[in-house]
């Protein structure tokens, strides 16, 4: 949090009680950098580090997968599936962790959803048949997806817009760099002790990281300033009821965002290295080119979290729909290895200023009862979408159809980008 949206103990009351001066989405009573918000700053880097084990735990797998077809007797389609079933678990299970922390408070919400990932990833670590390990898996995949709503709560509670932009920038670079070194981490453990060690790391971290969420304050809406009179009969902001909510036009454009982030952010970064492998380079040019991706991505965050003042929302979603939209283009027009890097290096860079900015508003598009269900919402139908993009391409770049393929893949990035100008205007208010 910057120290110039903190205020001072004898000046906090003062600033208060003072209406024009409120942050948006900031309950009546209270202003940014009183005590509740430095209470979620101070609690903020337990929730970072739980953002970054199920970053890790998401980038487990792929390393692993010669040595768990032999470990558990099976075939190599049978682990591979375990991909496919972390992400179902993970994107099934957002709707039910955003209703939860609305209803119960984040705090509660992430401690269940980390112990859930714990026990998850025990059973994983000692499990000797492929289907319970699979679907161990995909419970682990459920458990850690109450981080994604949670950390939209607690980031909104911080108030002013460069204060949360910084947080969630800062959680970004950190989940990114561990995408980058987790795999390599993992190849390594596998080699030298077991690949049941690196299972049993993770549901021992998640552990822990559950137990400490009582840094955290138990709900992510500031306190009201006491005054004297009678007390308030409730402060509590009420979830409203799922068929309000389906009804609600900020949902629909919460889930069309996230639809477009996820083919154009996430399904395209996916299809690098297979289409390296469709234009004849070898596996380390696929793994260099997630290692080049991720070190985008961190260094757009970085960029993000240092950019002076509130900067400019408008202008931060617009870079990051340019920049996805111009590596879906060259990746159309001449599918080449130099092309794949660059656009490597454009996506990762787009991630940082769209998605931040994404996360930090997308919470207010819908009523602050149901602000945990709106970072579900948008974090969900990116998951989802990128899943299914993702299995509906294998076999065109099976073919080597790129060309068509990332000419799709060009619209819907400039839907994202249509997407992102029409929303701007709600995004940033």
């Amino acid at each position: 949090m910057s120290t110039s949206a903190q205020l001072s103990p004898p000046a906090a009351p003062a600033a208060a009680l003072a209406a024009p001066g409120t942050a948006p989405g900031t309950a009546p009573g209270t202003a940014p950098g009183t005590a509740p918000a430095r209470r979620t700053a101070a609690g903020l880097p337990a929730l970072h580090l739980a953002a970054a084990v199920g970053n890790a735990d998401w980038h487990l797998t792929a390393p692993l997968l010669g040595v768990l077809a032999t470990a558990l007797h099976t075939d190599l389609a049978t682990v591979t599936a375990a991909i496919g079933a972390y992400s179902l678990g993970q994107g099934l299970a957002l709707p039910l962790w955003g209703r939860l922390s609305d209803r119960f408070g984040p705090r509660r919400a992430l401690r269940w959803g980390l112990a859930v990932a714990a026990l998850s990833a025990a059973v994983a670590a000692v499990a000797g048949d492929p289907r319970l390990w699979v679907a161990a898996r995909a419970a682990c995949g459920a458990g850690f997806a109450a981080v994604a709503p949670c950390a939209g709560l607690y980031h909104d509670a911080l108030g002013a817009f460069a204060d949360r932009r910084r947080a969630y920038a800062r959680m970004m670079t950190l989940t990114s760099a561990v995408a980058v070194g987790a795999p390599l981490l993992a190849g390594l453990a596998a080699r030298f002790t077991s690949w049941r060690a690196v299972f049993a790391v993770v549901a021992l971290l998640a552990a822990v990281l559950a137990r400490h969420t009582r840094a955290l304050p138990p709900t992510a809406t500031p306190s009201p300033v006491r005054t004297r009179g009678p007390r308030p009969r409730s402060l509590r902001l009420r979830s409203p009821r799922p068929l309000r909510l389906l009804r609600s036009r900020g949902l629909w454009v919460l889930a069309g965002l996230g639809v477009a982030e996820g083919l154009v952010l996430l399904g395209v970064p996916a299809l690098l290295a297979p289409t390296l492998t469709a234009v004849g380079a070898g596996d380390r040019a696929g793994l260099l080119v997630t290692v080049v991706y991720g070190a985008s991505v961190c260094a757009g965050s970085v960029a993000v979290r240092r950019l002076p003042g509130p900067g400019r929302p408008r202008v931060l979603l617009a870079a990051g729909g340019a920049a996805g939209l111009l590596a879906t283009v060259l990746l159309a027009v001449r599918p080449a290895v130099p092309v794949v890097f660059a656009a490597a290096v454009l996506l990762g860079l787009a991630w940082g200023p769209l998605h931040t900015t994404l996360q930090t508003w997308a919470p207010r598009l819908l009523a602050p009862g149901a602000r945990g269900t709106a970072a579900s919402v948008l974090a969900m139908s990116g998951v989802l979408a990128c899943a299914a993009g993702v299995a509906l391409a294998a076999p065109l770049v099976e073919r080597g159809a790129l060309t068509v393929l990332f000419g799709a893949l060009g619209g819907f990035a400039a839907v994202l980008t249509a997407l992102l100008a029409g929303a701007a205007r709600h995004l940033t208010k």
